[in-house]
């Protein structure tokens, strides 16, 4: 029965990595939907390594069915963890407490029973935008997990249909599995102003929320803001996100002297990383969003502004095309993005615009149940997959 399956969830992310946190948190989440007897059991699994991203976490830590932390450093964990723990120390240990863990990301674990996932292939398609290293070590798991996986999941077909054409002799069953964005009940009735006003943001802005990574793509939203004020259409533009790239440790201040090169400085306005619960708000007071990346393996904003209703803009990449939500630009014309900011200017109005949250909230927690029942039958059929071996 489902209610005796249990999963090991690890922790994904980080502060560097906020998507990580937020597939655990969409999942666990999706899964409360559910009658207590119609799911599956879910533990938070905790290493040495990851401990130091627990506080991330430790908002819905309690939705789990319990924590189990495998790692020899139990003291720091007690002090850092506060909730009950089922200590392991070896993997052994661990995988007597449960069934399978999942998702571990971009590894394979040989001889146990994990279901792997495969996020993206950015380095096959931007090998320039990574050190040789990095390059290597990518190839080598993946391939690793091509040839020794089971089971690997794929959070859209896009990347599933990369991996069938890099790997086409792979054995491993695939699966496509994607935790929906999952909204809070009060983002829909908090105050959006207060938060613009907070970061005393003009009326009228537009939104990027991204990181500041390389293939983020910034530079082409900024080309096309400074290509609108030069026909005399001024238009506030709000950037949040991570400020850092470990690739390329100067891309930030390159991007701040590219700003004052075009004109445009007093035009952007860079937050940073913000509290989650902010940036949601500033999704719903702005004008709309724009999504200008290079390459993505699951888009999440666009989910964020499908369960508010809001118009976004994107980039023509094959997983935007996919999730079929949005308007569309060939991500390296910054000329074209400008005409369509242009187009859908007079049409805009800050938000937020309540009837049509309403209505997007309806079938946000509609998608979010599904999932929960196609989770489900995914944890009995990789029990099943794995009982084969």
């Amino acid at each position: 029965m489902i209610r005796h399956i249990r999963i090991g969830i690890p922790i994904l992310g980080s502060s560097h990595w906020y998507a990580g946190v937020s597939t655990v948190e969409w999942l666990v989440k999706a899964i409360q939907h559910l009658p207590e007897e119609k799911r599956p059991q879910l533990f938070l699994v905790i290493t040495d390594r990851t401990l130091k991203d627990f506080s991330m976490h430790q908002g819905f830590a309690s939705l789990f069915n319990g924590i189990i932390f495998q790692g020899g450093n139990l003291k720091a964990a007690r002090t850092i963890i506060n909730f009950p723990l089922t200590h392991c120390v070896s993997l052994d240990q661990l995988f007597n407490k449960i069934d399978f863990l999942f998702p571990v990301n971009s590894q394979i674990w040989p001889g146990r029973f994990v279901v792997s996932w495969i996020p993206d292939f950015q380095h096959r398609y931007m090998p320039d935008f990574i050190s040789p290293q990095e390059y290597a070590l990518r190839e080598h798991r993946f391939g690793e997990i091509a040839r020794q996986a089971q089971l690997i999941i794929f959070t859209t077909r896009t990347v599933e249909k990369d991996f069938l054409k890099f790997y086409p002799s792979s054995t491993a069953i695939t699966k496509i599995l994607s935790a929906p964005f999952y909204p809070e009940e009060d983002w829909y009735i908090s105050d959006s102003r207060k938060v613009q006003h907070h970061y005393q943001l003009p009326d009228g802005f537009i939104l990027c929320s991204n990181q500041f990574w390389l293939h983020k793509n910034h530079a082409t939203l900024f080309k096309a803001i400074a290509i609108l004020r030069h026909i005399g259409i001024d238009v506030p533009l709000v950037c949040t996100g991570f400020t850092e790239d470990y690739r390329c440790p100067d891309y930030f201040s390159q991007l701040q002297d590219y700003l004052k090169t075009i004109g445009i400085t007093d035009l952007v306005h860079i937050l940073g990383l913000i509290p989650r619960s902010e940036q949601i708000q500033l999704i719903r007071r702005s004008l709309f969003v724009v999504q200008p990346s290079l390459f993505e393996g699951l888009s999440m904003i666009v989910q964020e502004c499908q369960a508010f209703n809001k118009t976004i803009i994107l980039s023509d990449l094959d997983v935007h095309l996919e999730q079929g939500y949005g308007i569309f630009f060939d991500r390296m014309n910054p000329e074209e993005l400008a005409q369509k900011i242009a187009d859908i200017l007079p049409y805009s109005a800050p938000g937020p615009h309540v009837l049509d949250e309403a209505e997007a909230k309806n079938k946000t927690f509609g998608k979010i149940k599904l999932f929960a029942e196609e989770f489900c039958n995914f944890a009995q059929e990789a029990l099943a997959i794995f009982k084969q071996k």
